[in-house]
């Protein structure tokens, strides 16, 4: 019996994966974080005659969406009545089917950042966001049922940063991860799905100068015997550090990397390539120059330590996280600037201007490239030996929409574009 629901869980866990793999968005930037999708229906031109439905949200937001099935998950604010509220839309129609509301209060965010704004993440079990309760002070999760049901609410913990709260969380294997890293310090936790306990907490009491808005990276260890999957999370107090995913236990660090505050979140940009190791790019701002972006070779042998591979010299993004089919690495400036890099080298093979700003980040599906900016026009390139617009689109947000943000999300030759207080879904007739 007990081997019978071995395999009956196994069973359970590869579907999901084949799910979310084959037609699912499941949390910030789609599949393991990754920003990759397969598929060629999607069309590059995005306008009436492409856009299957557009659906008015309750407010604006500057969180993405998330899909699982026939369902796409998106938060918005009611910044005057102090409401975040958790949409739930078909995705064949956009057919509101529920929604959630929270009660954040009065919460004086950073002018670029809302009370929308951090992606939930969804599995085939829940979807779950997080928020702020300014009358308790306290950041929350709440996780509900795809149906709406309340599952459970965990309190967080108190929070401190100028700019306001942005907990991503990850679901893997059932797991929910978060990393509430700010100004007071803060943990790395993984949570039971079930029931919202929490199964770890790795605690990292220090102080630091700036809050973290990094999403953490479940990345699948090259080995033979030890821990397969650990977790990757950067910030400006802890560096980059690996955590093991059943334990919590540290299996390496990279400390004293970092000045300023991380938003670029970590990427294995070696995954899919068949390569046998992995190299992860971080990176954080820096004032009066070039942001900081590295590529960090992490150890998988016991004991090994982790190592800058490379460094870029220009151009490196703050906001937006980059994205890789394994041969290249796609890097977009929050100004602008397009840059093909060689992932073992991080050498620029090639690179194209934009006129405009981006903190969305992009979207590889095939070879085409989904780039969303700040004022509301999609970009969509052909990426090869160089790089070909395919179409500029402009998405006429709205005039309560200050910037667009959002990243775009990818799921059953489908493209959810989130555009300030708009829900647009765009698909090949």
């Amino acid at each position: 019996m007990r081997n019978l629901t071995v395999i009956f869980l196994t069973g359970l866990l590869l579907l999901e994966a084949t799910l979310a793999g084959d037609g699912n968005w499941p949390r910030f930037r789609g599949p393991s974080g990754a920003g990759v999708a397969s598929g060629d229906r999607v069309p590059s031109e995005l306008n009436d005659r492409t856009r299957a439905w557009s659906t008015s949200l309750a407010g604006p937001g500057s969180s993405s969406p998330v899909v699982w099935g026939q369902r796409v998950f998106v938060t918005s604010e009611e910044r005057s009545r102090g409401l975040v509220h958790l949409h739930c839309f078909g995705t064949e129609d956009g057919k509101a089917l529920w929604k959630k509301t929270v009660e954040v209060g009065p919460y004086r965010t950073h002018k670029m950042n809302n009370t929308a704004a951090a992606t939930p993440a969804v599995n085939g079990n829940m979807v779950v966001f997080s928020w702020y309760d300014s009358g308790r002070k306290m950041a929350v999760l709440s996780a509900c049922s795809h149906e709406g049901k309340d599952l459970w609410n965990y309190d967080v913990g108190p929070f401190e940063g100028a700019h306001g709260l942005n907990v991503v969380p990850a679901i893997h294997q059932g797991s929910v991860i978060i990393a509430h890293l700010h100004q007071r310090g803060g943990y790395v936790a993984s949570l039971a799905g079930r029931t919202g306990i929490p199964l770890w907490k790795r605690m990292y009491p220090e102080p630091s100068p700036k809050t973290t808005y990094m999403t953490p990276l479940i990345r699948r260890r090259h080995v033979a015997d030890g821990p397969e999957y650990e977790v990757v999370v950067s910030s400006t107090s802890i560096g980059v550090r690996g955590l093991d995913f059943e334990s919590g236990r540290e299996l390496w660090s990279l400390p004293d990397v970092f000045d300023e505050r991380c938003i670029v979140s970590p990427v294995d940009i070696l995954a899919g390539s068949g390569n046998k190791e992995s190299l992860l790019t971080v990176g954080c701002k820096q004032e009066g120059g070039n942001n900081v972006f590295l590529a960090v070779r992490p150890p998988d042998a016991a004991g090994g330590k982790a190592e800058v591979a490379w460094q870029l010299g220009q151009h490196a993004p703050y906001v937006p996280t980059p994205v890789s089919d394994g041969k290249t690495l796609f890097v977009l400036s929050d100004r602008g600037v397009l840059q093909a890099v060689d992932p073992y080298s991080g050498k620029a093979r090639w690179e194209k201007k934009f006129q405009g700003n981006f903190y969305g980040s992009p979207i590889l599906l095939g070879n085409r490239l989904f780039c969303l900016s700040r004022d509301g026009e999609a970009y969509v390139l052909e990426v090869g030996g160089e790089a070909r617009v395919l179409a500029v689109s402009d998405l006429s947000p709205g005039e309560e929409v200050t910037w667009v943000d959002a990243s775009p999300a990818l799921a059953n030759d489908s493209l959810y574009l989130r555009v300030g207080a708009r829900l647009d879904c765009y698909r090949s007739r």
